[in-house]
């Protein structure tokens, strides 16, 4: 069983409340909830779009640079000995 919300009593006491419920309350639901939902899609999206771009990125430099070899010596050895 879980918990009463918050927001659900408050729908609930303006339910049963007194005052007549606004003629327009479920168009306002519908335009919040749709917009809350394109505003997570939006973000969702341009989270999944920033981590591709990093993860490309980390490609081109591992690719480029190399930098799990081994350094080159800093001297070259000594010939003849």
């Amino acid at each position: 069983m879980r918990l009463p919300d918050r927001k659900e009593r408050e729908v609930r006491r303006l339910i049963d409340g007194v005052q007549p419920l606004p003629p327009d309350l479920a168009e306002r639901a519908l335009a919040v909830g749709t917009r809350l939902a394109r505003r997570r899609r939006v973000l969702r999206t341009g989270v999944s779009l920033l981590l591709l771009v990093a993860l490309l990125a980390l490609a081109v430099w591992t690719l480029a640079y190399d930098p799990w070899s081994s350094p080159p010596p800093e001297t070259s050895p000594t010939v003849g000995w």
